[in-house]
């Protein structure tokens, strides 16, 4: 074996023509793993061919032994077996000799992967760049187009043929085209990725799109080029401006309700929480509505002694049962002041055991104030009527509907002409009053024993009351109507 042969880094071959190895360079046994001794003297199918490709091997070199021509050069890449039984893409150039064949072979599997790698990620890569939505190109720094994907194709209207080596301003408005220059200028100037959102005219419309723009560079770091992908944002942005102005207005309705919307939490733990609060808080009890979400604490502690026991039961009934929450009572607030509330709730419990309460609540402050001012009124009302009244009595109904006198207050003779009337009282009334008035005096008391306050206004003859008012108001007395009467002396009054 020549020095070359031993030096070189190609493995080389040499078979007679009855196809066994007679020469083996060093190359070659790095490359299958057999020594030149090993080899010598073998056949070349059984040690270098795969065993599924012999028969075809045989076959090829049978006819090659009986071919013209000198088969010079010939270059071929078949696979070859290594002693392990791996195989290997191998790359040869056979050269016949006058007694045989000889070949250099070099090992090009790491080669082959190498390129299956490149055109499986170059599959990939154009797989993603024709059917992404988003609209990608490339120009380069003139502004020519290199390329544009299925996308841009789509959304301009143009072949991507007819466009490469034409210039945005060909495709767009001049402005639009302008805008995108100055974009790629600045992705050139900084070396870095530029993201603007651009608006490009379609027909009657404006749509947005999100554009980030790179420099495309060569391996020595030279710009050449600019990529830019763009990404139609105006559905997102019309969803999220509509989105907003539902939130405003809701936001708005929300706190323009009269009273304090909430969301009141109590976890499992006993927690209490405030999870939203309107604005309709700072009316309510004088907080704003983070502070009642940071510490619902300060709006409970606000509850008055004596509601506190009865505003407990109705949270507890309600979690309990999960029935509507209802509570009236008042709080003391910080300044002072003293605030009446209606509260109502609807429940629903959580997956983790917690309840949850939607609900209002109401100042009622102005309608109780009016209450007790109302209360206060009566009162004073009916203790005028007591020390104004001339006579008073109380009557119940009797069997045949005539109200039966139980009581009486003051003296009766002004009124009655006698001193104690008889237990009938309608009947003492008609006694001195003017048969004319007999009827509406009835209706009057009959009245009062429906349930009704009723009044009669009439002349009395023969007593010293010459003209008589008889107020007459319902009541009850262990669990039985009666009706409260009271008698004015209009002339005196």
């Amino acid at each position: 074996m020549s020095d070359a042969l031993r030096a070189t880094t190609l493995a080389y071959v040499e078979i007679d023509r009855a196809g066994n190895l007679r020469e083996w360079n060093p190359a070659a046994e790095r490359l299958f793993g057999w020594s030149r001794a090993e080899v010598l003297g073998r056949p070349l199918a059984d040690t270098l061919v795969p065993e599924r490709l012999r028969s075809a091997h045989t076959a090829a070199f049978a006819r090659r032994l009986v071919a013209d021509d000198a088969w010079p050069g010939l270059r071929a890449k078949v696979p070859g077996r290594h002693r392990d039984g791996s195989e290997r893409q191998i790359e040869l150039i056979i050269n016949a000799l006058p007694d045989g064949f000889c070949a250099f072979l070099a090992d090009e599997t790491d080669h082959d992967q190498a390129e299956q790698e490149l055109q499986r990620s170059t599959t990939l890569i154009n797989a993603i760049l024709e059917h992404t939505s988003a609209m990608i190109s490339a120009r380069d720094l003139a502004g020519s187009y290199l390329f544009v994907n299925a996308e841009y194709e789509r959304v301009f209207q143009v072949n991507a043929a007819d466009l490469v080596g034409h210039r945005d301003a060909e495709v767009m408005p001049e402005i639009v085209a302008a805008a995108a220059r100055r974009h790629d200028q600045q992705a050139i100037e900084r070396g870095e990725a530029v993201t603007a959102l651009e608006e490009l005219p379609f027909g009657d419309e404006i749509r947005q799109y999100v554009v980030t723009r790179f420099p495309l560079t060569d391996p020595d770091g030279s710009v050449y080029g600019v990529c830019s992908i763009g990404i139609d944002d105006t559905d997102r942005r019309r969803a999220e401006a509509a989105l907003g102005e539902t939130e405003r207005r809701f936001r708005a309705t929300v706190n323009n309700v009269p009273g304090m919307l909430f969301q009141f939490k109590i976890d499992v733990a006993g927690t209490r929480t405030f999870t939203f609060v309107s604005e309709g808080s700072r009316e309510i009890c004088g907080y704003d509505p983070h502070e009642l979400v940071a510490d619902a604490g300060l709006l409970l502690g606000l509850v008055s002694q004596e509601d506190a026991a009865a505003y407990e039961a109705s949270v507890v009934e309600s979690m309990v049962t999960l029935d509507p929450w209802r509570w009236e009572g008042s709080l003391i607030l910080p300044n002072g002041e003293r605030c009446w509330l209606h509260g109502v709730g609807r429940p629903y419990r959580l997956g983790d055991g917690s309840t949850v309460w939607d609900g209002v609540l109401l100042d009622r402050t102005a309608e109780r104030c009016t209450q007790l001012a109302l209360e206060a009124g009566r009162r004073d009302l009916e203790d005028l009527t007591r020390r104004l009244a001339v006579y008073r009595f109380t009557a119940i109904a009797g069997p045949a509907g005539a109200p039966l006198l139980t009581a009486s207050f003051g003296d009766p003779a002004p009124v009655l002409g006698a001193g104690e009337p008889s237990v009938d009282v309608l009947a003492a009334f008609r006694a001195v009053l003017d048969p004319a008035d007999h009827d509406r005096l009835h209706q009057a008391v009959r009245a009062a024993l429906g349930g009704e306050t009723a009044e009669f206004e009439g002349e009395i003859k023969g007593t010293a009351v010459r003209r008589l008012w008889l107020r007459l108001r319902s009541g009850d007395v262990n669990g039985r109507r009666v009706v409260e009467g009271a008698c004015f002396d209009l002339d005196r009054t």
